[in-house]
């Protein structure tokens, strides 16, 4: 495989992945707040501040693609992932997981009750945060113009390993708590509601923990070629957009009498003894 096919190509391929998924981001930021003018102001400010770390995200692997594709034509030897903004780029991806994971972690909390859970997955996204901090630090110190030498190779994969095994553990948590909920109701419509969150539950948490797991297979398989990079330069996107969907899917559902029923995955309030009984919108 020539080596423009394992530099330029995933560097151009994963970021017209990541602006597609940008675009996404961007549509299900307006669709948030044109529905939930008046959530919660702790989720209006995480949708702000996790799309601002994307924006920043997007334009970093932009200038880096453009350094690899354009700028490194005429000087080849001196393509290479690490540059400036591709140290931002590794600063920034953690901070959006991070902010993520926090979120799933509380809601996983709130349904479950569980501080050992809760705890555990906290401790592996911190540990995913800090891991990839200390490697950004470490590749700014690297001056040579070849990938395969890459700093600290094993807290790379250390962190990425942590990252995937957050989400997986949140993921397993919400099925589960969510069909213990529906097992303990005998409202139909609650088991439809707890059936379509735990879907939820299941797309958004494998789409992450999965991307994770192919960055790690990548890295580990082909650390000297800039394969494992396109599908990094996407994971903050997924996460990005993983979030935006989960706080979407909060909007009224319809059930097979074609009544309407609202319904909340935030868990935002107490256990009510009525709540059980979804509510009929007209």
């Amino acid at each position: 495989m020539s080596g423009a096919a394992v530099t330029i190509g995933p560097a151009v391929v994963g970021s017209m992945i990541a602006s597609y998924l940008f675009g996404c981001s961007t549509m299900q930021t307006y669709t948030y707040y044109k529905c939930f003018p008046g959530d919660r102001r702790i989720f209006q400010i995480l949708v702000a501040t996790v799309m601002m770390l994307t924006f920043a995200h997007t334009v970093c692997i932009m200038y880096w693609t453009w350094t690899v594709s354009v700028a490194g034509c005429e000087n080849p030897k001196s393509v290479t992932i690490f540059s400036s903004s591709r140290d931002a780029n590794l600063i920034l991806t953690p901070l959006i997981s991070t902010l993520v994971q926090m979120f799933f972690i509380y809601r996983l909390f709130k349904l479950s009750g569980n501080k050992t859970v809760a705890a555990f997955c906290g401790i592996l996204s911190i540990l995913n945060l800090a891991g990839t901090l200390v490697d950004a630090i470490k590749a700014l110190g690297i001056t040579t113009d070849r990938t395969a030498q890459n700093a600290r190779n094993w807290l790379t994969i250390l962190t990425l390993v942590a990252a995937a095994v957050c989400d997986l553990v949140i993921t397993i948590g919400l099925v589960y708590f969510l069909q213990r909920e529906r097992r303990r109701s005998k409202v139909p419509q609650t088991h439809n509601i707890a059936d379509r969150l735990t879907l939820w539950a299941i797309e958004t948490g494998l789409a992450t923990s999965m991307s994770a797991v192919l960055v790690i297979v990548f890295f580990c398989a082909m650390r000297s070629t800039f394969l494992w990079t396109a599908v990094y330069d996407v994971l903050a996107d997924v996460y990005t957009n993983s979030l935006l969907a989960a706080l979407n899917s909060r909007k009224t559902t319809r059930i097979r009498d074609n009544r309407v029923i609202e319904f909340s995955t935030s868990c935002d309030t107490s256990p009510d003894p009525d709540s059980e009984k979804p509510e009929v919108i007209n």
